[in-house]
């Protein structure tokens, strides 16, 4: 190993970037990192890496900061269809029979693709979601897409990509649901763009799973390629948290070189023609019986299209959603004011567990459940704005956006200091492209963090420190509401 930079250095620097990012770079490969640390000290404008690596581990960096440095630390490399004998057992096997289970009650399917880079991945799930769904306008879906790297987020939520992100890809998926844009490049069609939410989340430092993030009771998470930078007791970590995000009988999807049971202990392995994939299984869970190769559709080739409504169980009546067209904008949220640091909003005096119980109900994803046991608590409460807001979240999951603007209007009549949900009518009004209004709304929990001190643990947010809150309000400017 031929190191110019002295070991101490690096020393420091592999432990500050475990400790910040989870990414983990042993001895061994110090001399990867040494190029790495190299090519992040230029665009920090250091033109002299040992004070560059110097000044990282003696300063408090900014999440923009660690994402700049972040960015150079890993490969961003990814592509439609990854893997394709894992989405042959997706669309085959796994994803039909959460409709059929799901076709007779809630009509919802939530996915995670974690670590998400470029974006092809979470576009590359709603495809599959758009090949197996009969009626996929009846449903509640939620493809959430999360990175560390705001830079990549904004790449991503372009959805335009060259020749290169479809190497491995079967031609129909071009054809079928991107456009051309001319020199190379595509452009994915809107019925598949809007399917995606990209949000700014690290997977080392924020919490998981939470209704805050959008993290909880998930049915299918991706988190491919991710793990292989971390130590195996941050992996362990990262595989239980991931564990906690979904629901009984979920899935997770690892890449091929991270499989490992003692990371992934809390999951049983489910192995599928060509692929192995994750369960988590719970008192309830049926066991999974893996179907041929052939799976649901005996005879077809995947490599060529299927129908738009594939051949599944017969549905349940539609119970349609509101679409965009009939989505309200929620009232312009006034201008906050630096308010004095107070305590977190009492919960229920008459019913302290039930906030516990909705939680718990929403984490299962028994979402019908959760709701209606906090308009219960809210009705014996009628001024707590933590269950105003609580009821807010659970109506973003059930994608009914209109009363979740009312409940978060709620929630801020009863309490205009309530940080979380200035931020929560941010992303509402970024998910209806009223990026504007969502910035100011950003801006009004930034005027109230600063109230708090960096360590103080904020009110109603499940943990988060005031100064964490306000790195990931930042990154989520950058990522969607920065013009």
């Amino acid at each position: 190993m031929k190191l110019s930079l002295p070991e101490t250095l690096l020393s420091q620097l592999s432990e500050f970037i475990s400790v910040k990012t989870a990414l983990h770079f042993p001895r061994e490969q110090w001399e990867d990192l040494e190029r790495k640390a190299i090519s992040a000290a230029k665009e920090f404008n250091f033109a002299d890496p040992e004070s560059f690596i110097r000044w990282v581990v003696g300063s408090t960096l900014t999440a923009g900061q660690l994402d700049i440095l972040a960015s150079h630390l890993t490969i961003h490399e990814t592509y439609f269809w990854r893997e394709p004998l894992v989405f042959e057992a997706l669309c085959g096997q796994v994803l039909p029979e959460l409709v059929r289970a799901r076709a007779g009650g809630e009509k919802r399917l939530r996915l995670w693709s974690a670590g998400c880079a470029t974006g092809e991945e979470p576009y590359s799930l709603a495809i599959a979601l758009r090949r197996v769904l009969p009626d996929p306008e009846n449903w509640h879906i939620t493809i959430l897409a999360t990175d560390i790297n705001p830079r990549v987020l904004r790449r991503a939520a372009e959805g335009v990509y060259g020749e290169w992100s479809f190497r491995n890809a079967p031609p129909w998926l071009k054809e079928k649901y991107l456009q051309s844009k001319g020199k190379g490049n595509y452009e994915l069609i809107p019925e598949i763009r809007k399917m995606v939410t990209f949000a700014y989340l690290n997977l080392a430092e924020d919490i998981y799973p939470s209704p805050m993030n959008n993290t909880n009771a998930m049915d299918i998470i991706f988190c491919r390629n991710v793990t292989m930078y971390f130590a195996q007791e941050r992996t362990r970590q990262v595989g239980l948290n991931l564990s906690r995000s979904l629901v009984d009988g979920g899935w997770l999807m690892v890449g091929a070189s991270e499989l490992s049971q003692q990371s992934f202990d809390s999951f049983t392995p489910v192995l599928f023609p060509g692929a192995i994939v994750y369960r988590k299984e719970g008192r309830e869970t049926e066991p999974f019986a893996v179907l041929p190769a052939a799976g649901l559709f005996p005879g077809a080739d995947f490599f060529s299209p299927l129908p738009e409504s594939s051949a599944l169980a017969e549905q349940a009546a539609p119970q349609p959603w509101p679409g965009e067209s009939e989505i309200k904008q929620p009232a312009e949220v006034p201008a906050a004011q630096p308010a004095a640091q107070k305590d977190a909003p009492a919960v229920s005096a008459a019913r302290p567990d039930m906030e516990l119980a909705v939680r718990s109900l929403a984490n299962q994803g028994k979402l019908a459940e959760a709701l209606a046991l906090c308009e219960t608590a809210i009705a014996s409460d009628k001024m707590n704005p933590g269950l105003h807001f609580l009821c807010a979240v659970i109506l973003r999951e059930l994608d009914r956006l209109e009363e979740e603007a009312a409940s978060l209007k709620h929630t801020l009549y009863l309490d205009p200091d309530f940080v979380p949900a200035h931020y929560s009518m941010g992303n509402l009004l970024l998910r209806q492209g009223n990026a504007r209004a969502a910035r100011k709304a950003f801006n009004n929990a930034l005027t109230l963090l600063n109230a708090f001190g960096h360590d103080d643990i904020l009110p109603e947010s499940e943990g988060l420190t005031a100064g964490r809150f306000r790195e990931i309000i930042q990154a989520t400017i950058q990522t969607g509401a920065g013009v």
